[in-house]
């Protein structure tokens, strides 16, 4: 199928999770709270907001969550070439469905300027972004994939959704959007099937046959 439009999330999708991972640890230890290990942080913060995960996770972190999201937005911007580059194929892949004509949205919790500076730096093709500090509602919530979709003037119907967690392929398929789970990031093929992925690929290199299909 030839969707009208792609949609894409960004952590674990066109970046490694490790990024958002070692920042958070930095900004942990920039406000001296009690580490948390890499593990931890896989498995209970990647796919929420921060400010989930501060409540969730850092009760030492509430009295002061707008200085800690400040810094780890600094961070972030400042770090994403830091730990690791762009997941494989990220790039080719923009770029030829960029030169077929189909539009692409991203689609992130992460903050804009977060965003911004991980599209821009890497020179990644986009026609519309949706931060997680630009909606009331993050992921799972459909809310930012119809903004996207708002964005670009393109219905649901005619959009896929790609993403590596379980909560992309639920917000995709409450918006309306093919679901298409990436296995570069948390989710793996049983957790992203059973939270309603049309397709599952290996990596955005596999992407390509779905749109030649």
């Amino acid at each position: 199928m030839k969707p009208k439009a792609i949609f894409f999330d960004v952590d674990g999708t066109i970046v490694p999770l490790k990024v958002a991972i070692k920042t958070f640890q930095e900004t942990l230890e920039h406000f001296h709270i009690k580490p948390l290990s890499y593990k931890i942080l896989l498995k209970d913060a990647i796919g929420y907001s921060l400010h989930d995960t501060i409540n969730k996770m850092i009760p030492d972190a509430i009295p002061i969550e707008k200085q800690f999201g400040k810094c780890f937005e600094e961070l972030q911007i400042k770090n994403f070439k830091k730990y690791d580059k762009l997941l494989p194929y990220v790039k080719s892949t923009l770029d030829y469905i960029h030169k077929k004509g189909i539009k692409i949205g991203i689609v992130t919790t992460k903050k804009r300027n977060e965003a911004l500076a991980i599209l821009n730096g890497y020179n990644l093709h986009y026609n519309a972004l949706v931060g997680g500090d630009e909606v009331e509602k993050v992921k799972p919530n459909p809310e930012p994939i119809l903004r996207c979709c708002d964005k670009i003037e393109t219905s649901p119907n005619f959009c896929m959704f790609v993403g590596d967690h379980p909560f992309d392929m639920t917000a995709s398929k409450s918006a309306g959007c093919k679901a298409v789970g990436v296995l570069t990031g948390w989710g793996n093929r049983k957790n992203l099937k059973d939270s309603g992925a049309d397709y599952i690929i290996k990596n955005l290199k596999e992407l390509i046959r779905l749109i030649d299909r």
